[in-house]
């Protein structure tokens, strides 16, 4: 795949990934912070209604577009073939959503890291396979698909055969109960949740705004080379620490032992993937993709030390959320926000040069990180 290819794949998914992020409105962590199994039950019922209703809301708007607005506002001729996949994907991982904090609750982690595998597995063998053949960015677009829904389908399918995925006991009043319960989830988790999200997604756009999708492409690489222990591992750390932070403060337990094992452990996991990128990040990228990606070795030694900070922040990013802080987490969230903006901004309008932009990106986003993981330590 070329870095156009990647480029215009990963904007397009940051486009989803938005969108997933409200797909359920948040009510799938209610199914972790549930103290009965029935409320859990109902949790999930309630949640995969909103995800499919919202689905299916977006569908509906994206048929308008492409009836009334699609000459006014076209879209690239890729995004244009891709853009009724954007109900599906959300949907999809919607439903993974749910089906991940369900699986936390009865504690199953050892699936959920096997239904992982089979996920990049799914993904990153029929991304290669469909790359031989030389489709462009469809192959990338097809490995997600693919690697998508087996993950929904292996947990999904192992949650009903064990008898987990149990909805019996859901009901229209139950689930009204529940929805109103845990009303601070959509009205403040959600929007927190998207602040935070844009610290990632606003990049790409902002990258494709001031640079070209090959910069957007390097970007994708590097990301996805810095937060593979993100996924593999940190995803896994933070879930454990969820589970068992909600557990403690539930039976009003002190968290602080807890959350200082969770940031040594997230700083002992990060330190080499920082040490090796700091010392031959181009190399590496070269060596292992290929001369023309060696820009994405650049790109992801600036980064370094924030993904490292950033690490060890999103293990403990469940904690305003347990202890009751989301609302302030919202505030620090959108003055991330700025932050990241103002600092791709000064790259692109003053210096007109990625590399200041990553580099401005990375020293302010780096202390950024380090405030909020001592905030959170305050709090808790």
């Amino acid at each position: 795949y070329t870095p156009e290819d990647l480029g215009f794949f990963t904007f397009f998914i940051s486009i989803v990934g938005l969108f997933a992020l409200i797909a359920t409105l948040r009510y799938e962590l209610a199914i972790i912070f549930s103290k009965e199994d029935k409320d859990a039950a109902n949790v999930v019922s309630l949640s995969v209604i909103i995800a499919f209703a919202i689905s299916s809301l977006l569908f509906i708007l994206l048929v308008c577009y492409r009836i009334f607005l699609s000459g006014t506002f076209p879209l690239s001729p890729l995004l244009s073939q891709w853009i009724f996949l954007l109900p599906v994907l959300v949907f999809l991982l919607g439903l993974a959503n749910i089906f991940q904090n369900l699986m936390i609750r009865i504690k199953q982690f050892r699936n959920l890291s096997v239904s992982r595998i089979i996920n990049s597995l799914g993904n990153n063998l029929t991304s290669l396979f469909l790359g031989l053949l030389s489709i462009g960015a469809w192959g990338l677009m097809i490995g997600n698909l693919a690697g998508t829904f087996v993950f929904v389908l292996f947990l999904g399918f192992w949650l009903y055969r064990s008898g987990h995925l149990n909805t019996r006991d859901a009901n229209r009043s139950s689930m009204l109960g529940l929805a109103r319960k845990f009303k601070d989830l959509p009205t403040s988790n959600t929007l927190q949740s998207v602040m935070e999200a844009m610290q990632n997604y606003g990049i790409i756009y902002l990258a494709k705004v001031f640079f070209s999708s090959s910069v957007v492409g390097f970007y994708a690489l590097s990301i996805r080379v810095l937060q593979a222990p993100l996924w593999l591992i940190g995803n896994a750390i933070a879930q454990v620490y969820m589970k068992d932070a909600s557990e403690r403060f539930n039976k009003n337990e002190n968290l602080e032992e807890l959350l200082l094992k969770t940031i040594k452990l997230s700083a002992l996991v990060a330190l080499p993937v920082l040490i090796t990128l700091l010392i031959c990040g181009p190399w590496l990228f070269a060596l292992v993709f290929g001369s023309p990606w060696r820009e994405g070795g650049v790109y992801a030694q600036i980064l370094a030390p924030w993904m490292f900070f950033d690490f060890i922040r999103y293990s403990i990013a469940p904690s305003p959320l347990i202890v009751g802080r989301t609302r302030s987490m919202f505030h620090i969230s959108v003055f991330g926000n700025i932050i990241m903006i103002t600092c791709f901004c000064i790259g692109g309008w003053v210096f007109r040069d990625v590399k200041a932009g990553f580099l401005l990106l990375s020293v302010f986003m780096s202390i950024y990180a380090i405030g909020v993981i001592l905030w959170i330590r305050k709090i808790v």
